[in-house]
């Protein structure tokens, strides 16, 4: 979902479902935006929210995503990031023990 807040702000946010059937960990999306139709990109990273994890190293995060559950995403892109014609993006994650 893309909408605009009252400071000129752009809000994404949506759903993100695991089917696979293992553990999906430090899943985050990239997202590619164009500027112009000349080609100008930027890119903006953010992890989406899911289940906490504590890792064998004893470091945790809450951007692991059990099987066949879902995982959250917010995001705000500032008014002053600009302005963009369009965007793609790509999901991403690690696969820890």
């Amino acid at each position: 979902l893309e909408e605009k807040d009252l400071d000129g702000n752009t809000m994404l946010s949506g759903e993100f479902k695991n089917v696979g059937d293992k553990r999906a960990d430090f899943a985050k999306i990239i997202f590619l935006f164009r500027t112009n139709w000349q080609g100008d990109t930027k890119t903006i990273t953010s992890f989406i929210s899911g289940t906490t994890h504590t890792f064998d190293t004893g470091i945790s995060s809450d951007n692991s995503i059990l099987p066949h559950a879902i995982g959250n995403l917010e995001m705000v892109i500032p008014k002053s990031f600009g302005s963009f014609i369009g965007y793609s993006y790509v999901i991403d994650w690690e696969e820890y023990q």
